[in-house]
């Protein structure tokens, strides 16, 4: 059963040399971040780990910098469950860097219990969702001027058919936005779910798939020639790397923009100087 997702459309070795590219991965100390930090790096990608435990990043910084023989790699703290963090972030690296070519919006939390992010916000959408909106707002324009970018978010439909519609509007062609769903995949995601050792634990393993293997569609949104070859923008794609319709409110156009001003208002109220979306 492992093999359901077995036909990839996109593998390690496909990935393009991307010497000269920078890239942000959040979430990437662990997973399918992780692994994406990885194979980028091989293919000579400056890649910066943003992550909320920075120690832990370090560590895997040094990993990849050991197995890459690259030296261009680095983590630069971030905290999804604080605004403040997110500009914070935002703000470091752009007084270190003055391009990037891809935003993978990577990190995300699943089924936790109930809690508030440090502004208040329930804690899954603030970390799925809010943070990872605020933080691609705020490097919008650099990765408008580094064009042709990618911006890749995992699972968040609505915000990528939104996000792709107003690049469109504004006349931006070259920022590539789209969403992907790397399937059932066997790591910390699944932490809230089961307990250790527990028989469904040992079912969700036999049903899911590995983090290579969760990695790959990803990959193939933030570095396949076919993206811009195919003009491909606000489409959705699910493992391994193959594209998929959006169903139920996913697939609704009325939620687009009311998801969209929600959390724009949300953020203005968190963050008073916040000045809105800049498209």
């Amino acid at each position: 059963m492992r093999d359901f997702w077995s036909k990839r459309n996109y593998s390690f070795e496909n990935i393009p040399d991307l010497t000269g590219k920078i890239a942000i991965i959040t979430g990437s100390n662990s997973g399918i971040g992780k692994v994406c930090a990885l194979e980028m790096a091989r293919k000579g990608c400056t890649v910066i780990l943003a992550c909320r435990d920075d120690k832990k990043a370090k560590v895997v910084a040094e990993e990849i910098k050991a197995e890459t023989k690259s030296e261009k790699i680095e983590s630069i703290k971030l905290d999804l469950m604080s605004l403040v963090s997110v500009k914070s972030f935002a703000e470091e690296f752009k007084s270190r860097y003055q391009e990037l070519h891809i935003l993978i919006n990577n990190a995300g939390i699943m089924m936790c219990p109930f809690g508030l992010s440090k502004d208040g916000i329930e804690t899954q959408f603030a970390t799925n969702h809010v943070a990872h909106h605020y933080l691609t707002m705020l490097l919008l324009p650099l990765l408008e001027k580094s064009a042709p970018s990618r911006i890749v978010t995992i699972s968040n439909i609505l915000f990528t058919r939104e996000l792709s519609k107003r690049l469109e509007s504004k006349g931006v062609t070259k920022v590539y936005a789209n969403c992907n769903h790397p399937g059932v995949v066997r790591t910390q995601l699944f932490r809230h779910v089961y307990s250790i050792g527990s028989i469904m634990d040992r079912i969700k393993d036999f049903f899911s798939i590995s983090a290579e293997d969760g990695a790959l569609t990803q990959l193939y949104l933030a570095t396949s020639p076919e993206i811009e070859e195919k003009s491909i923008k606000g489409q959705y794609y699910v493992p391994l790397g193959a594209p998929s319709t959006p169903k139920g409110i996913a697939a609704s156009d009325e939620h687009l923009l009311e998801l969209w001003d929600y959390t724009e208002n949300l953020i203005k109220e968190k963050i008073p100087d916040y000045e809105g979306a800049p498209i």
